[in-house]
């Protein structure tokens, strides 16, 4: 039934905008790591946008190859700046990316790492050539040390 109440949020709405916008691979490995860097470090509001789809930022990069995807990706993303007043997007991409791992789009033998390091670089510099008034960052995941493995954040 439609009109069945299945849970209530104890949380009050709150019609705040977001002024951040994160994009990031829906691994849900990473989540936690990711919400916690965002909230802690970034100092962003509990409002925050967040684009999530395998492989990141990945999207941005194809607007030779795949111009569908870059355009589908680049629509959302003018929308959010236009409706929500988005000031800054971060861009995170991390370590064992599964969507960098089996891709087939360009070299077959690249260091994943080396790949989206570049993927992050080249879609930053597009993302503030069509947003001039928006910042962006870029930031690389990954685990570190041994029992128990941490997360750190790099910026790129």
């Amino acid at each position: 039934m439609a009109d069945e109440i299945v849970f209530e949020s104890t949380i009050p709405w709150d019609s705040e905008r977001p002024e951040t916008l994160i994009i990031s691979c829906t691994d849900g490995r990473w989540r936690p790591y990711i919400q916690q860097f965002v909230t802690d470090f970034l100092k962003t509001s509990p409002h925050t946008d967040f684009m999530a789809v395998p492989g990141g930022i990945e999207p941005l990069t194809l607007v030779d190859l795949i111009p569908k995807d870059f355009n589908f990706f680049r629509r959302r993303i003018e929308l959010l700046i236009k409706s929500h007043g988005t000031r800054r997007i971060v861009a995170i991409a991390h370590q064992d990316c599964g969507w960098y791992i089996a891709r087939k789009i360009g070299p077959f033998r690249i260091d994943p790492r080396e790949g989206q390091i570049r993927d992050l670089r080249n879609a930053a510099a597009r993302l503030r050539e069509m947003f001039p008034e928006t910042s962006v960052e870029t930031y690389y995941a990954r685990r570190t040390g041994a029992n128990p493995e941490r997360i750190i954040f790099e910026g790129v």
